[in-house]
């Protein structure tokens, strides 16, 4: 067993309440500051660690910490944004290439509930802007609902080609960066499931702001960081590789406000993630106001670090038994097939004594994965599985019902599978 849950196998052990430099882990890129209120003071409160493919993976780890002075959560020794917005234009996820792009029921369900939200507070004739759209599943139910002036940008290209397939809907392969590229502006623009991957917070917002109307709307959807011990999943599996914003309702307010933007509403919510995986959220509507940014006092989240410290406990005492399982597994010494290269199988790869296990190979639906390796390890595609000559392990909470499925019921593979939360067959 790993004696540091949560940090690298080098068994640096990151010191809590330390403020600015944080020497005992060398950094490798540049200090950030808050997002919210731009304080260099910070305290850490865990390192996260993560494996790496072959090529295009984002980064190797950060540093938990939150803000000495507004409260603020929020992930530090990380890239630049260049290689976020590489990253999701190259080895985006929301192409959902195993189903030709189209979405859940569970996501189309969350999309209902967001027009549900937002909708009251728009007109017919607003021009509407998915920022992220992913394959165009938002945009699709506002149409249903009788908006016509609708557009999507996502940095993934095949994304905006699928808005456009599958919806009719206009899109353009953009970053968050490249948003003054527009050159009509949005009524309303939707950030859903963005804001928490953005590394530069504020010329993001100042970009979203060039393509927005006076008096112009954003609606917000971002985890609830206050939330997290409420909702618990995989170890540590909601400080996500892409997640760099630990929102907290006050902090997304904060934020907000300081860019020139007043509340129209913010609400706490619940979205599935699967039907196994709940996920807090905020929701939060602002309007712009006309006279830039006004003068504002920053609240201060008594909240997040708490939260945050919680769900940290939590997250070691079921790693204890999630390690246990694959220690079971390296000793068995039989071949092994890992079933998902993502951020729940990186992290366990460095924290975890999985990378001892005879794996022959990683599988994963993700095309932009394939063909690539992981510890020299190839990663190959779901139609690879009736050809195995090995048990397969599912490295997956938040999908691991539906994997299951795919192996047992569609590609009907008779051997043994794992389940690190399910059990095994």
């Amino acid at each position: 067993m790993n004696p540091n849950p949560g940090n690298s196998k080098s068994g640096t052990s990151p010191a809590a309440g330390t403020h600015g430099a944080l020497a005992d882990v060398p950094m490798i890129y540049p200090a950030r500051n808050c997002p919210v209120c731009s304080s260099t003071g910070k305290r850490r409160l865990f390192r996260q660690s993560f494996g790496s493919l072959s090529q295009g993976s984002l980064l190797p780890g950060f540093d938990l910490v939150v803000c000495a002075d507004c409260g603020a959560g929020y992930a530090d020794d990380v890239p630049g944004q260049e290689a976020f917005d590489r990253y999701y234009a190259e080895m985006s996820k929301y192409e959902y290439s195993d189903r030709a792009g189209v979405q859940t029921e569970t996501d189309l369900s969350r999309f209902r509930e967001v027009a549900d939200l937002v909708a009251p507070h728009l007109k017919k004739d607003d021009r509407l802007l998915d920022i992220g759209c992913a394959t165009g599943g938002l945009l699709a139910e506002f149409k249903r609902r009788g908006f016509a002036s609708l557009f999507g940008v996502d940095p993934s290209a095949a994304c905006a080609k699928l808005t456009e397939k599958l919806y009719g809907i206009p899109a353009r392969a953009l970053s968050i960066s490249t948003l003054n590229q527009l050159n009509k502006p949005a009524d309303v623009a939707f950030l859903t499931g963005v804001l928490e991957h953005v590394r530069d917070v504020d010329a993001s917002l100042d970009s979203v702001k060039s393509c927005l109307s006076e008096g112009g709307h954003i609606y917000f959807e971002v985890p609830d960081a206050t939330r997290y011990d409420h909702h618990f999943s995989a170890p540590f599996q909601l400080l996500s590789m892409e997640h760099v914003n630990y929102f907290s309702p006050t902090s997304l307010n904060n934020l907000m406000a300081r860019h020139g933007f007043s509340v129209v509403f913010t609400k706490r919510l619940i979205r599935h993630l699967s039907p196994q995986a709940i996920e807090p959220a905020i929701g939060a509507l602002y309007r712009r106001d006309s006279a830039g940014k006004n003068s504002f006092q920053i609240g201060r989240d008594d909240e997040t670090e708490r939260a945050l410290e919680q769900y940290i406990q939590q997250s070691r005492d079921l790693e204890e038994k999630i390690q246990e399982k694959i220690a079971a597994l390296v000793e068995a010494a039989k071949p092994l097939a890992v079933w998902g290269a993502g951020t729940h199988t990186l992290r366990l790869l460095e924290t975890s004594r999985l990378s001892q296990a005879r794996i022959v190979c990683f599988i994963d639906s993700n095309v932009h994965y394939q063909g690539k390796t992981l510890a020299g390890v190839p990663v190959v595609a779901p139609s690879a599985v009736p050809n195995l000559a090995a048990e397969i392990l599912i490295s997956s909470q938040t999908a691991e019902h539906e994997i299951f499925q795919v192996i047992t019921e569609k590609l009907r593979w008779p051997g043994v599978v794992h389940r690190l939360y399910g059990g095994s067959i």
